[in-house]
């Protein structure tokens, strides 16, 4: 079974998974209810990523703290990582994720995977929507200095 094979057959086995499609450039798109997933094939690799938009002007600077916060913590995060895309051109968030295709990779494997980034996905938009964690809870009252995601 080809490693796209085991892509496709992920789609029945979770119900966050909403369509698997295949593009003329090669790559696959694994849509959600709220978040589309674009899969990259490399070399023992696939690269999953999800674009969560551009930071707000006004808070890009504490966003982007927020975003190398979090690839500072990558033993806890695992294969997973914050970019910045179109630097300089409209930036945009982007949460990634590296896996590697070994023995392990199976269809259950990516379910595990997409279920993941898509929850994290949903929590970073709505931290990049608005303009990263100030250190206050949305009551005002102090709060924690970091969101683990």
């Amino acid at each position: 079974m080809t490693v796209e094979d085991m892509i496709v057959e992920a789609g029945p086995l979770s119900d966050a998974i909403m369509s698997i499609t295949g593009t003329d450039d090669g790559t696959m798109v694994i849509t959600t209810r709220d978040n589309a997933m674009t899969l990259y094939a490399a070399s023992k690799r696939i690269v999953f990523e999800v674009i969560l938009g551009a930071p707000p002007a006004e808070h890009r600077e504490r966003i982007y703290r927020a975003l190398l916060t979090y690839n500072a913590l990558w033993q806890d995060t695992g294969f997973v990582r914050m970019a910045i895309g179109n630097p300089g051109d409209g930036d945009v968030a982007i949460l990634l994720a590296d896996i590697t295709i070994d023995a392990d990779f199976s269809a259950d494997y990516v379910v595990s995977v997409v279920e993941d980034l898509d929850a994290k996905a949903t929590i970073w938009r709505e931290i990049i929507e608005r303009g990263a964690d100030d250190g206050k809870n949305p009551d005002g009252t102090a709060g924690a200095s970091f969101v683990r995601v």
